[in-house]
């Protein structure tokens, strides 16, 4: 059956998105003294320490913590090319260095989700670029074995895994709806699958809280989900939202907090990852900078890209 997609938000303005096109985003790691508890209750990131302010050859963002080994891993994009691949990095005197690339295989990689369950590491990284999400197991040895594939059928992009109610789930932007407008839910039992489509997907359409923005996690009995604030450009800030209802039929959520960048900081165009890290909070930041290279490249892909229609079902 087909759907049409409804937002409450207006589409983004003329100016916003020749911004888009005609500047490039620099993308920074910062570190923020606070929990992702304190962050929720007091609404602000406060002091953000970035680690790379100046602008270089790439970037790193979508920063996760690799718990108990004390790196985290990342997105780290060439200017050049607009292809991700993943690195691990390593703290040392409050800069991260690379320690190695996990994933490089010539396609686009992104968003590294790391989830632990019974004992275990998992990665979840983007991969919609070179096929379906695939959900790895990770070892201190550095190897992956590939788990499970979700929805093999699906574009995902910025899949992000969680446990509740005795369940896991995953929570991603199908591409199939848009870039991001929208939320899917999968839901099983065991990492390993099957892995179900929940009754409502899309569960959420709109720019303001549908793409995941992050690691979700539990404060006061409250269950949340870190979202991108998309209305204006791309991972414009952060929402953050209280999921109230959550069944493999229904899904309801609140809005808690929405978390914007400083704009007078360092990286005042956007926020789009928040990731837990015990007492503090990794989050990337986003400035929007000249180079001619990056906006020669980007005219040359939209000239020679082939139309793309979406595919509007449920």
């Amino acid at each position: 059956m087909s759907t049409t997609l409804t937002h409450t938000e207006p589409p983004r303005g003329f100016r916003s998105r020749w911004r888009d096109r005609l500047l490039c985003e620099w993308w920074s790691i910062g570190i923020c003294d606070r929990s992702i508890g304190e962050v929720l209750e007091r609404g602000a990131l406060g002091p953000v320490r970035w680690l790379e302010p100046a602008r270089g050859a790439a970037y790193r963002a979508d920063p996760f913590v690799w718990p108990g080994t004390g790196l985290v891993l990342c997105e780290e994009v060439p200017l050049t090319t607009g292809i991700g691949h993943i690195v691990a990095l390593r703290e040392t005197d409050g800069r991260f260095t690379p320690v190695r690339t996990l994933l490089n295989d010539g396609g686009h990689r992104s968003y590294p989700f790391v989830f632990q369950y019974d004992g275990e590491t998992y990665l979840l990284p983007e991969s919609a670029a070179c096929g379906p999400t695939v959900l790895y197991r990770l070892d201190r040895g550095w190897n992956l074995e590939r788990v499970a594939t979700i929805a093999p059928d699906r574009r995902l992009v910025d899949a992000t895994m969680f446990e509740a109610d005795a369940r896991l789930w995953i929570a991603a932007t199908d591409l199939a709806y848009g870039t991001d407008n929208n939320l899917c839910i999968y839901y099983a039992d065991q990492p390993a699958g099957p892995w179900h489509p929940h009754g409502m997907n899309p569960v959420v359409t709109g720019r303001r809280t549908a793409r995941s923005g992050g690691t979700p996690f539990r404060h006061r009995d409250g269950l949340y989900r870190p979202a991108q604030d998309c209305t204006e450009t791309y991972g414009g800030a952060l929402v953050i939202t209280e999921i109230t209802t959550l069944t493999p039929d229904a899904f309801a959520e609140r809005i808690v907090c929405r978390i914007a960048p400083d704009t007078g900081g360092t990286f005042p165009h956007g926020l789009h990852t928040i990731s837990a890290d015990g007492d503090r909070c990794l989050v990337d930041g986003k400035r929007l900078v000249f180079d001619p290279r990056v906006v020669a490249g980007k005219i040359n892909r939209r000239l020679f890209a082939r139309p793309r229609t979406l595919r509007l079902t449920s």
